[in-house]
């Protein structure tokens, strides 16, 4: 069977330019997908046509989610937004929702996955919930900075099989109030919410870290991104024997 088509979500420019950094691409065929870069458009269509064509779907990391997106003024503190890119992956989102494609969200893209959900963020972690954490750390961006605690009876917990796992950190906002029907799967040790997972059998993942940093050498990590092909995957050959239409 070919290889399952993980539709990416990446920077959208203000001239409409969309750029990805290519780790995010080498993570996801490493694990054995196929990454599919989707560009801005504006014809509800064609978006209809991704989620038809793809087998799963990839929210990235990068400028803040627009606060006017879950009911909120715009704070000093908060940074540059996309909002072409944030019309574009709330879209995307609504359509991919629908089915039963894997959705799977790294920082970013965990930030808009709960605000597609009705949920809230902190616009500036630093401001509005200090902590003993670095959120924003100084050391490369593939070395660890922090360790966060899984949730146990989480999908996570059960994939990794521990209780605490190293991770990454490139980020100044976070999850306030949780989407309808997310569960927390991992925090940081200020309580900051680093990992979540939607409730029931729809595979959703989202991670507040980068492990497509880190997933070349850290087992975990690489972990992260094998489930999310495998469930890519197992969709796409439920589909084609017909038990499932999306």
């Amino acid at each position: 069977m070919m290889r399952p088509v993980i539709g990416v979500l990446a920077e959208v420019c203000d001239d409409l330019q969309t750029r990805m950094n290519a780790t995010y691409a080498s993570a996801i065929e490493r694990s054995g997908g196929m990454p599919l870069v989707l560009p801005y458009v504006e014809d509800d269509g064609v978006i209809d046509d991704f989620v038809a064509l793809c087998d799963g779907f990839f929210f990235t990391g990068g400028a803040d989610v627009d606060p006017a997106r879950y009911g909120e003024e715009r704070t000093t503190v908060c940074g540059e937004s996309q909002p072409n890119r944030d019309a574009l992956e709330l879209r995307v989102f609504k359509a991919a929702i629908k089915t039963a494609k894997p959705i799977f969200g790294i920082c970013r893209g965990t930030q808009l996955i709960n605000v597609a959900l009705g949920g809230t963020l902190y616009q500036d972690l630093p401001s509005e919930r200090p902590g003993d954490v670095a959120h924003k750390q100084t050391e490369p961006k593939n070395d660890f900075s922090h360790s966060v605690n899984l949730l146990a009876d989480t999908p996570l917990h059960r994939l990794v099989g521990v209780e605490r796992m190293r991770a990454n950190s490139f980020h100044h906002q976070a999850i306030k109030k949780l989407g309808v029907g997310l569960a927390v799967m991992a925090t940081a040790d200020d309580g900051v919410i680093e990992a979540v997972y939607l409730e029931g059998e729809r595979y959703l993942r989202a991670y507040q870290w980068h492990p497509e940093r880190l997933c070349e050498e850290d087992a975990p990590s690489k972990l992260l991104f094998d489930d999310f092909i495998a469930a890519c995957r197992a969709q796409k050959r439920r589909i084609k024997n017909g038990k499932d239409q999306a």
